[in-house]
């Protein structure tokens, strides 16, 4: 009898790691943009599954079939019967690229990240949003739908099917942390005052990957420099932000952050940095006042974004003798952009996503690493894990310079900087800096 338990107990445990299920749907044209924000949504009931997911068993691929001949028109998102989503692909491919032939997306895809790869996209990839923030322990039994989002007019395209994989050992490869909020005993601090401090960096590669000028008559982005930029966070603790939940209008208190203001602008509301401070095993929130967000209606946003984040300025490179202020020669500078905060990914020492003055850095030589859990755009709270990067494309919106007219060909100076009013703590500053040495070939007419 005891050997029947035996042999039944193994033949579960075989049958249960051998396990996984699929579902399909079918899809149809997808909207061509119009000026505001629409998603084409297309659904499918997962039913018959553990009432868990994680990284034990739970979603392991999601499958498209679509032709679009501008595929970085799109924005495309998977949301998740308890309400949360992940960014699949946006607006990857260039300008140009066409297609998602046979796409699929995992967290250890064969053919890397889908942000580094040349469309038509073909195979397994990467996706742009973390696989565990969908495993998270949520019952997958329910609606499931795809958020397909076009992004630029001109150009249509359909989507064909769909499908959802779950399996067993559905994130090969994940790497967490001992340090977490659940879990703050293993949590290490280097500092006098005990403060877990995060330490935002610029990550060279996405803006060294993802760069082009545009000449002055281009159809779509008349002499604009275009470039990506990633964020990510280096430190020993989270960054992270709050809202006070009090909008404002000017001096004026208002109900919400989604009611316009009399001179058509949106409400912001003031932020409040948290900080974390090690005391034996418990993490205690300190806070500080920050800058401020609001609600940004952009299409493929329409979401909270933090004010000021990010500057874009382009220097002339034979008149800027050193990078201060007093001592270089501004060629153009773009307004102070903002962004949602959030983890579209986590640095990893087994590819060299974050690599930094010769060091990728991971799992490995990040203290705390993974310290956070930032998912999406919310109102009252973003931030960016230890380790975690958020990034902006070249494509989406005012990811630009706007090159000046009659603008002389030659070298020049790309600065991307981080906080530039310096409204965060950020252990240093030094890497908030992004410098790049670029050429300018196409003269701006008048």
């Amino acid at each position: 009898m005891v050997c029947r338990l035996l042999l039944l107990s193994i033949l579960l445990i075989n049958y249960s790691l051998a396990f996984s299920q699929s579902f399909f749907a079918r899809g149809s044209e997808i909207a061509d943009f119009k000026e505001v924000g629409h998603y084409d949504t297309f659904s499918v009931v997962v039913n018959n599954l553990p009432k868990k997911i994680d990284t034990s068993f739970g979603l392991s691929r999601i499958c498209i079939n679509a032709v679009h001949k501008r595929v970085s028109d799109l924005k495309i998102q998977l949301l998740s019967p308890d309400g949360n989503s992940i960014w699949l692909t946006n607006r990857n491919g260039a300008d140009s690229g066409r297609d998602l032939q046979g796409t699929c997306f995992r967290s250890n895809g064969f053919n890397g990240y889908i942000h580094q790869a040349n469309a038509p996209f073909e195979g397994e990839f990467i996706p742009d949003g973390r696989m565990e923030f969908i495993n998270n322990g949520q019952n997958p039994n329910g609606k499931w739908s795809l958020l397909v989002q076009d992004l630029k007019a001109e150009v249509t395209g359909k989507l064909y099917d769909f499908s959802l994989e779950f399996s067993s050992q559905p994130m090969p490869g994940l790497v967490s942390g001992p340090c977490s909020f659940e879990n703050p005993g293993p949590c290490i601090c280097t500092s006098t005052d005990s403060i877990l401090q995060p330490d935002l960096a610029i990550i060279p590669v996405f803006t060294d990957q993802q760069i082009k000028e545009y000449e002055w008559n281009d159809p779509n982005y008349p002499g604009q420099l275009r470039f990506a930029a990633t964020i990510g966070n280096l430190g020993e603790g989270p960054f992270e932000i709050e809202g006070d939940g009090k909008w404002h209008c000017g001096g004026e208190l208002v109900s919400d952050g989604k009611t316009k203001c009399p001179d058509g602008s949106y409400p912001r509301q003031n932020l409040i940095q948290k900080l974390y401070r090690k005391s034996v095993n418990t993490l205690v929130p300190t806070e500080r006042v920050a800058g401020t967000n609001y609600f940004d209606t952009k299409p493929g946003h329409e979401h909270y974004h933090v004010d000021d984040w990010v500057e874009f300025i382009l220097l002339d490179f034979k008149k800027s003798i050193s990078y201060s202020i007093k001592k270089r020669r501004e060629v153009a500078r773009s307004r102070k952009v903002s962004y949602c905060l959030f983890d579209s990914g986590i640095c990893s020492n087994r590819d060299s996503i974050c690599l930094m003055n010769g060091i990728v850095m991971g799992e490995k030589n990040l203290t705390n690493y993974g310290l956070g859990n930032y998912a999406s755009c919310k109102e009252k709270n973003q931030g960016i894990s230890v380790g975690g990067y958020d990034t902006y494309g070249m494509m989406y919106e005012g990811q630009f310079i706007q090159l000046p007219k009659r603008l002389k060909t030659g070298y020049y100076l790309l600065l991307i900087q981080i906080d530039p009013q310096n409204k965060y703590v950020d252990i240093n500053r030094s890497n908030n800096l992004y410098i790049k040495k670029i050429f300018l070939s196409k003269q701006n007419k008048s």
